[in-house]
C-alpha cells in the first residue's frame, strides 16, 4: 500500500471520529467510516470544497474536538470577501521542514552562514507573507544564522534594505511574487544598487516560463537556475509542493524535445508548472484533470478539491520517461535518490479566474463594471481577459478585450470610461487588487481594448484567459 495513501487513510479515520463537521458530512452522504479500508473504498468518499463543506458548517465544528487553532489568515474569492483559514503548530512545522530543505539542499546554505531573508510578499492578512515569516523563524530556531526582515510590498523599504543591510550578510533570499520581484530587480539595476552574488529567490503565486527565469537570473547576474525556486501553495493548506533541481531540469529539457513535452504536458500551449511534493505531508489524486488532496491541516481536508488542473507522475513513471527520452545529460543520476518524490504538473485553474500579480481576477468583477449604466450602453457584455508577460518577460500586463454594443463605433473616450469603471469596481470588490493598486500604481491598470460588435476579434491564441459570452457561463481558455 502506498505510503502517502496510508497516511491519508489514517487522517480520514481521525477526522471521522474527532471533527464534528466531517462526521455530519459523512452521515449526510451515507458513508460508514468503519467500512473504509482500501484505496477503492477511499474513492467512494465524496470530495469536499468550500461550498459543500468549509462554508456549510459552524466554525468550531471544522476542527478536531472543536478546538480553534492559534492563527488565522485569509484568501479572497470571487466575491472579493475574504475566506478565513486557520493554521496549527503542525502546519507551521511542515512549513519549516520544507523551507529548511530548500535553503540547505537546494540553495546550499550552511547553518553558520549569515543569511538575510527579505519577505516581499504582502504582510497583511494573506497567507504568503505570514506563512513565509513563520517558516523562516522556524528554520532560525533550528540553529541557522537566519535573519528575517518583512518590508512586504513597500518598494522603498526593499531598496533601502538591499542597499544598506543586505551587504552585511553572506546570503540573501528574496521572497515574493514573480512579477513584483521582477519589478524590484529591474529598478535595483536602474538605481545601480549592487546585489550580493549569493542571492536566491523564493517565489509563489504565479507560474512563470523558463524564459522568465533566464531573464530574471540575468538581472541578478546569477547563472545557476536553482537560485530561483517556486513554491506551490494555497491558502487552504499552505505549502503543497515546490520546485527542485530535478523538476527544473526536466521542465527545461522539455522545451528542446517535443515528445518529452507532450509526455509531460500534453498539448498545453502555455508551459505548465512542474513541481514535486512530499507524500509524508500530503496525498494527491486527480479526478477529471483536477488535483485533489488530503492533508493534515488545522481543519483536516479529506479529498479536497482545490480546483487546480493538473496531473501526477510517480517517480517510477518519471524514471521511465527519462530513460525513454535519453535525458541523462540533463538529469544527473543522484537526482533520483536526492529528490525521490512524486511530481505534479500544475496547469491552470478549473474554476474561472485569471491570475495577475498572483491575485485572482474573476469574471464577476469585470461583469459588474460592465453593467454600470454609463458603460452597459456601450458594450455587448462579451469580453476576453488575460494576463501576459511583456518587455522580454520583465513585466506583467492585464488585458481586457471588450466587444462594443451593436451600432457603437470605437472611440478613445469609450476606452477611458470603461477602463475607469473596471478599476473602480476591482478596487471596491477585491481587497487584494486594492492593495496591489496602492502598491504598484499604474502597472495594476488593465489595458482595455475594444472590438466592433460581431467581429469576434478577441486575441485568444497562445494565452490563458477568461472568455465571457453573454448568456453563457464564463469559461477558461488555455489556448
Amino acid at each position: 500500500m502506498d505510503y502517502g495513501f496510508r497516511r491519508a487513510l489514517t487522517l480520514f479515520r481521525i477526522a471521522s471520529k474527532q471533527v464534528p463537521a466531517y462526521k455530519k458530512f459523512l452521515a449526510s452522504n451515507k458513508i460508514n467510516a468503519y467500512k473504509i479500508h482500501s484505496y477503492n473504498d477511499f474513492l467512494a468518499i465524496p470530495l469536499i470544497e468550500k461550498k459543500n463543506y468549509i462554508n456549510k458548517y459552524p466554525l468550531s465544528k471544522l476542527f478536531p474536538n472543536e478546538k480553534i487553532p492559534p492563527f488565522v489568515y485569509a484568501s479572497s474569492g470571487s466575491s472579493g470577501k475574504p475566506t478565513f483559514w486557520f493554521r496549527s503548530d503542525e502546519q507551521e512545522r511542515i512549513g519549516t521542514d520544507i523551507h529548511e530543505k530548500i535553503f540547505s539542499d537546494i540553495f546550499g546554505i550552511r547553518k553558520e552562514e549569515t543569511t538575510l531573508v527579505i519577505i516581499c510578499f504582502s504582510m497583511g492578512i494573506w497567507i504568503a507573507g505570514n506563512y513565509t515569516l513563520s517558516a523562516c523563524r522556524g528554520v532560525a530556531r533550528r540553529g541557522y544564522a537566519l535573519t528575517i526582515v518583512t518590508p512586504g510590498l513597500e518598494r522603498e523599504d526593499i531598496f533601502y534594505i538591499l542597499k544598506t543591510l543586505a551587504p552585511k550578510f553572506k546570503n540573501i533570499i528574496l521572497a515574493g511574487y514573480p512579477p513584483f520581484l521582477m519589478d524590484i530587480v529591474v529598478e535595483v539595476n536602474r538605481q545601480n544598487i549592487k546585489l550580493n552574488s549569493h542571492i536566491f529567490t523564493l517565489t509563489a503565486g504565479d507560474k512563470f516560463t523558463e524564459e522568465w527565469r533566464d531573464a530574471f537570473l540575468k538581472l541578478l547576474k546569477v547563472k545557476n537556475q536553482k537560485h530561483i525556486i517556486s513554491i506551490y501553495g494555497s491558502a487552504d493548506a499552505g505549502v503543497l509542493g515546490y520546485e527542485t533541481p530535478f523538476s527544473i531540469a526536466l521542465r527545461r529539457a522539455s522545451l528542446e524535445n517535443q515528445g518529452l513535452y507532450r509526455a509531460l504536458f500534453d498539448e498545453e500551449l502555455i508551459l505548465p508548472a512542474l513541481i514535486q511534493y512530499d507524500p509524508k505531508h500530503i496525498f494527491f489524486e486527480t479526478i477529471k484533470n483536477e488535483l485533489i488532496f488530503t492533508a493534515n491541516t488545522a481543519n483536516p481536508l479529506i479529498r479536497y478539491n482545490i480546483h487546480d488542473e493538473g496531473k501526477i507522475f510517480t517517480m517510477n513513471e518519471i524514471r521511465d520517461i527519462v530513460r525513454k527520452y535519453k535525458l541523462s545529460r540533463y538529469i544527473p543520476r543522484e537526482y533520483f535518490k536526492q529528490w525521490n518524490m512524486p511530481f505534479i504538473i500544475k496547469k491552470g485553474r478549473s474554476d474561472v479566474a485569471v491570475t495577475f500579480y498572483a491575485i485572482n481576477i474573476y469574471p464577476e468583477n469585470i461583469k459588474t463594471a460592465l453593467e454600470v449604466k454609463k458603460v452597459s450602453k456601450l458594450v455587448s457584455g462579451q469580453f476576453f481577459a488575460y494576463n501576459k508577460n511583456i518587455n522580454h518577460q520583465k513585466t506583467q500586463k492585464l488585458y481586457i478585450q471588450i466587444e462594443l454594443a451593436k451600432g457603437i463605433k470605437p472611440k478613445k473616450k469609450y476606452i477611458v470610461t470603461i477602463q475607469k469603471e473596471i478599476i473602480e469596481t476591482l478596487r471596491k470588490l477585491s481587497i487584494e487588487y486594492r492593495k496591489l493598486y496602492e502598491t504598484i500604481g499604474i502597472k495594476a491598470i488593465p489595458k482595455v481594448q475594444i472590438a466592433l460588435f460581431g467581429s469576434t476579434n478577441f486575441q485568444t491564441k497562445s494565452v490563458h484567459g477568461i472568455l465571457n459570452i453573454k448568456g453563457k457561463k464564463a469559461r477558461i481558455l488555455n489556448s
